[in-house]
């Protein structure tokens, strides 16, 4: 597992972990043989942001967990499966000439609020 999604779950586990340090390790040790892929909202935003569309978190949200939902997992998900379903649910709105232009220059994703 990425060591950054290891800290991502440790700062969510940190109200109720009494020690941190140990905790790293243990979610370390468990992580060794194992690989996960993980997709998070702004892979969604990111995709939707390709394809000049902008989406609400909570569109976001929802359209991830239908993808966890209804995927193939002989297949796995891919980067066009999600801008498939952006297009084919008609999710979210057009992004504007300068949103666009963010994107493509500076890389900064555009959420719809």
């Amino acid at each position: 597992m990425h060591h950054f999604i290891i800290q991502s779950m440790l700062q969510s586990l940190k109200p109720v972990l009494k020690d941190g340090d140990r905790a790293e390790k243990i979610l370390e040790r468990f992580w060794q043989d194992k690989i996960a892929l993980v997709w998070d909202t702004e892979d969604v935003h990111r995709a939707a942001n390709e394809i000049e569309v902008t989406l609400t978190e909570k569109e976001a949200r929802e359209l991830l967990h239908n993808l966890h939902e209804h995927h193939n997992p002989q297949y796995g998900l891919h980067w066009k499966d999600v801008t498939d379903r952006i297009r084919n649910d008609v999710l979210g709105r057009a992004m504007t000439k300068r949103e666009v232009n963010r994107f493509v220059k500076k890389d900064i994703l555009t959420i719809h609020r």
